[in-house]
This record gives structure tokens, sequence and C-alpha cells, in this order.
């Protein structure tokens, strides 16, 4: 998958205070977000790298487990302490990523599923509808250029009839800028902008390792990774901020963020295998402080 990108990216060019656990639990599911590169976990009949984990524990009790098919992921479920956490399932159709399902893993909890939907036009652009927040649905319009998500925009929220009619009940407020390395097609900022005035109310930076990602033999599109993490902004501190693990792993995230007060740099210190696969990551701030420690499994 990395030599089909490199190839790809070539072709293109050619072609032109109590807060802080809140915080904790929140941030680390943002290192799950990167998986379009195929490199690396031990155990493939080919002898290569997997780079897809089987399973991911966390000092907060998360016990996260991942199910694929050949190289795509089908489901991850979370079981946390008390039946907490979520069970996420993808879908595909006409051989790319379609849908995005969410619900709570325990199944006494009434409450919690949403489901998004991922329709591409001939241009390219990728329209997300979310529901499950009844009444409305959420609408998302993501931007590609030479397959990068380079905007993501909130369109706003709508109301559907009996006979299918979307009739608008609310306007969207931001909207995102991404910048990627187009080389390594790391993530490297996010800046999130007001709709209305152009203004920025949010920056996130990041900084990655050079060894195979923890998600680098997932294969998943780089605008859902995008999208994700734009999602979870509040899980940098949690496992799931190994979703950046697509091509690398994440070790610095700076987040300069106005709309919550939040001014912070987390730092992300791992442990490799054999494989040079993380197996373990400290999740720390600026000042050496251990917010959560993940272990994983291949």
């Amino acid at each position: 998958m990395f030599l089909y990108f490199c190839l790809r990216n070539i072709l293109c060019c050619f072609n032109l205070k109590n807060m802080k656990k809140l915080f904790v639990y929140f941030a680390i599911i943002s290192l799950f977000s990167a998986g379009a590169f195929s490199c690396g976990g031990d155990g493939d009949d080919d002898g290569q790298l997997s780079g897809k984990p089987a399973r991911i524990k966390s000092s907060y009790n998360d016990d996260v487990s991942f199910s694929y098919q050949d190289d795509r992921l089908l489901q991850i479920t979370e079981n946390g302490d008390g039946g907490s956490g979520s069970t996420y399932e993808f879908g595909y159709g006409n051989d790319e990523l379609s849908s995005l399902s969410s619900r709570p893993t325990d199944p006494r909890i009434a409450d919690g599923d949403s489901y998004h939907t991922f329709k591409k036009d001939d241009s390219g652009k990728i329209t997300v509808e979310i529901t499950g927040f009844a009444p409305d649905v959420r609408v998302q319009e993501i931007e590609l250029d030479a397959n990068f998500p380079v905007k993501i925009t909130d369109m706003g929220r709508y109301s559907i009839d009996e006979g299918g009619v979307k009739k608008k009940t609310g306007d969207g407020e931001y909207y995102s800028f991404f910048s990627w390395n187009a080389t390594t097609g790391q993530l490297l900022k996010e800046e999130v902008r007001r709709i209305e005035t152009s203004e920025t109310v949010a920056v996130y930076t990041y900084k990655y390792d050079g060894a195979p990602g923890v998600l680098s033999g997932v294969d998943c599109p780089l605008w859902f990774y995008a999208y994700w993490n734009r999602n979870l902004h509040f899980s940098l501190g949690t496992y799931k901020a190994l979703f950046f693990g697509y091509a690398n792993n994440l070790t610095e995230a700076t987040v300069d963020d106005s709309l919550t007060d939040r001014h912070e740099v987390l730092k992300y210190v791992y442990d490799y295998g054999t494989d040079g696969l993380p197996v373990s990551v400290s999740v720390q701030t600026a000042g050496g402080e251990t917010l959560t420690t993940v272990q994983i499994q291949y």
C-alpha cells in the first residue's frame, strides 16, 4: 500500500481542571487516526509487518478489539468499565468505504446510536450525512486535492419529511483546513475557522516518528482519518490517538483551541517490538506527567 500511495502521488503531480481526566480519556482516541499505508504486526503469511492491531488495553481499563476482512476494518469494539464504550462498524460499497455506524457496546444501553454515510460525487467531493441525533440530519462536506482531504465543512442540519424532502433547520458554524506532508501522508496541521467570519478559532499541529504506524497495514482512505480525528478533538489523550498512526506514529500534539480554552502539548512515548511496530505508548504532558499508558497487540 505504501508503494501504491507513493506512485499515486507521483501520478497526481503529473496531473497537476478536573477536566484533565475527561480530556485524557478523549485524547488517546486520536492516535488511531491514520491507516491508508500498508507496512506493518507479526504473523502475516508473507512475512511482512501487519500494522493491524488486534487488541489495545489502556491504564483507564479500556479494552478495545479490532476485526478485519483482509486489510479492511470491519469492527472496533470498546469494552470499558461498567459497560461503557462503543462498537463501530464499517460498511463498504463499490469497493470503497461507504458507512460507519456506532452503538453502545452494552446492549442494555438504549441511546447513543449514530450512522454516518459517505457519498462521493464525480468531482471527488464527499458528502457525509450523520443520523442518530433525531430529528435532524447533520451534513458535512469533505473536499479533496490529489486524494488529500484539504477541507471539511459543517453544512448544517436538515429535517427529512416522509417523502424524503430535505429542509434546512440550522446552519453550520465551522470548517477545517488540513495541511499534509505529501511524501509521507502525515497530517501536519488542522486549522478550524468560523464559516461566517473565517476567523481561526483552533489550531492542532502534529509531529511523528519514522517507524511504521500502529495502523499502517489498514486499508482505509486518508479522508476518513481526517474526518475521524476532526470529530474527536478531545480524544488526543486516549487510545484513539493511535488513529494518527496510519503512516508513522504520533509523537507530539499541540492544541491551541480558543473555543474550549485548551492550550496543551501532549507527547507520546513508545516502546517498539522487534519488527519496529509500537507495542506500548505512554501519553504525557509537556512536563513529563504520564496521563495514560496503552498496550498494543497485533
